[in-house]
C-alpha cells in the first residue's frame, strides 16, 4: 500500500468519529448540553495534527469547592490543579509544562487551541475540540474485529531529514483497546492509549507535556507499519515486526566526556538569579547527582519523582542533586517561570538552576566538558572526590513497567555505593 493509500485507508476511519462527534454533542450522562453550559464529568477532547484526529480523555470535577481538570491515557490520570472556568471561557496551565488550553463552550462543546512552546521560543497553536460526556477515544463503537496487536515490537523509526532510529514498543490489548509505551534509548513515550480496528492501530497521548499520534496498519506478513506525528508538527514513519528478545542501543554514548575529563565545572543562576557553582562548599564530601532537563521533556518529570524520592531517603547520608534546566527560551524571566513551576509540580527543594536553552548545541557550549551531549534527561553521578563514576542518558518512566522498576533499582544500588565509599 502507498503512503498516499495508506493514509486515504486511515482518514476513511476517522471521518467516523468525525462525523458522531458532529451530531452527538451531549452533557454528562449523555443529555443535550445547552449554549453556554459548560458541564462538570467527562469529555472526549481532540487535538487536530496533521496526521488527523489526536484524542485523549478530559475530566472536569471540583475537589472541596476547587475546580480541577484530569488528563486521561489508558491508565494513567494527570491532574491539573490551575484551572479557570470564568462562564464559558475555560484556561488550563499544564501542570510542569509551559503550555497552555484556551477554549470556550459553544454549541454544547468546547472549541479552543492548547498553546505548545517550541523551541527558540516558538507558539505552536493546536485546535482543540471537547465533547462532553463521550467517554470512547477512537471510535464510539468497535464495530470492526480487531487483529491482535500486543506483544514486545521492535520497531525503526524514519525523520523527514532521513535520519533512522530504534525503537522498542510494548503493548497490551484487551479486546479492541491498546495501551503501552514506546521505547527508545533517550527514554519513553510513556503512557499511550488507543484502539485496534480491524488491521489498524490507533494510539494517543496527551498529558499536559507533548502530544503524540501513532496510526498503524498490521500487514499480511507480520509487518507492522505507520505514521508518527505531534502536536508540535514534527512527522516520522515507522515499521517493524514483533520480536520479544528485542534490545535497544546501549544509550552509554549518547552522552559523552571529552577525553582527559572526569569532572564537571559550571556555574548557574538558580530560580531567583542568584549564582551556584558546582564544585562548592554546599557539596563537598558529598554523593552529588547532577541532571541536564528541561520543563518542556516528560521524561524529565519522570526523572524528577525518582529523584526527589531518592533523596529524601538518602540525604542524611551525604546525597546531593541539581538541576540544570536547558529551556526553549533565552529570556531568563520566561525560562525561570517554566523551570519554577516545574519545581513547584514536584516539590523539588534541591537547586534548579537555569542554564540555557535547548538550540544551538548551548548543552556543549555551557558545559564544554562534554564531548557528545545526546539526550534529555541526562545524569551524572559524581562521587564524594568530585569525579564522574557514571553517565545515565535517558529515563524509562513508570509506563514502561518492569524496565522502570528496573532501572530504579540499579540506579538506587550505584548511589549506595558511591556512598559507602570514603571521601
Amino acid at each position: 500500500m502507498s503512503d498516499f493509500e495508506m493514509s486515504r485507508h486511515w482518514l476513511a476511519w476517522i471521518a467516523v468519529p468525525l462525523v458522531a462527534a458532529g451530531i452527538a454533542a451531549c452533557g454528562r450522562g449523555g443529555a443535550p448540553a445547552a449554549a453556554g453550559d459548560a458541564p462538570l464529568g467527562q469529555y472526549r477532547a481532540v487535538l487536530s495534527v496533521a496526521g488527523g484526529d489526536l484524542p485523549f480523555g478530559l475530566e472536569l470535577t471540583r475537589e472541596n469547592g476547587a475546580l480541577v481538570a484530569w488528563l486521561v491515557n489508558g491508565p494513567e490520570r494527570v491532574r491539573v490543579p490551575d484551572v479557570q472556568l470564568d462562564g464559558n471561557h475555560l484556561t488550563m496551565q499544564m501542570p510542569g509544562y509551559p503550555h497552555r488550553l484556551d477554549a470556550r463552550f459553544i454549541d454544547a462543546r468546547f472549541e479552543g487551541t492548547v498553546e505548545f512552546l517550541r523551541p527558540r521560543g516558538v507558539i505552536k497553536s493546536v485546535r482543540l475540540v471537547a465533547m462532553p460526556g463521550q467517554g470512547w477515544r477512537f471510535f464510539p463503537k468497535p464495530e470492526v474485529a480487531p487483529q491482535d496487536f500486543s506483544g514486545r515490537w521492535a520497531l525503526t523509526f524514519h525523520d523527514d531529514e532521513g535520519k533512522d532510529h530504534a525503537a522498542i514498543a510494548e503493548l497490551t490489548q484487551q479486546g479492541h483497546e491498546v495501551t503501552g509505551t514506546v521505547m527508545r534509548a533517550s527514554g519513553d513515550d510513556r503512557y499511550i492509549a488507543g484502539e485496534a480496528r480491524g488491521d489498524t492501530l490507533f494510539l494517543s497521548r496527551f498529558d499536559g507535556g507533548s502530544a503524540y499520534l501513532y496510526l498503524g496498519r498490521l500487514g499480511s506478513d507480520g509487518t507492522l507499519s505507520g505514521d508518527f506525528h505531534t502536536g508540535g508538527g514534527s512527522h516520522e514513519t515507522w515499521h517493524g515486526r514483533r520480536d520479544p528478545d528485542a534490545k535497544l542501543e546501549d544509550p552509554a554514548q549518547l552522552t559523552v566526556l571529552q577525553p582527559g575529563i572526569q569532572r564537571l565545572e559550571f556555574t548557574f543562576p538558580d530560580l531567583d538569579g542568584s549564582p551556584v557553582t558546582f564544585p562548592g562548599s554546599r557539596f563537598d564530601g558529598k554523593v552529588t547527582l547532577v541532571t541536564i532537563g528541561g520543563s518542556w521533556c516528560p521524561n524529565c518529570h519522570d526523572e524528577a519523582v525518582f529523584l526527589q524520592r531518592l533523596l529524601a531517603s538518602r540525604r542524611a547520608q551525604g546525597l546531593e542533586v541539581v538541576q540544570l534546566m536547558f529551556e526553549y527560551t533565552p529570556d531568563f524571566a520566561s525560562a525561570s517561570a517554566s523551570a519554577r513551576s516545574f519545581a513547584e509540580k514536584f516539590s523539588i527543594d534541591y537547586p534548579v538552576l537555569v542554564a540555557g536553552t535547548t538550540s544551538d548545541d548551548d548543552v556543549l557550549k555551557k558545559l564544554p566538558q562534554l564531548k557528545v551531549f545526546g539526550a534529555y534527561p541526562t545524569l551524572f553521578m559524581i562521587d564524594r572526590r568530585g569525579t564522574v563514576r557514571r553517565i545515565h542518558a535517558g529515563f524509562s518512566g513508570p509506563a514502561t513497567g518492569s524496565h522502570y522498576g528496573e532501572q530504579s533499582r540499579e540506579l538506587t544500588a550505584f548511589v549506595d555505593t558511591l556512598l559507602k565509599e570514603p571521601g
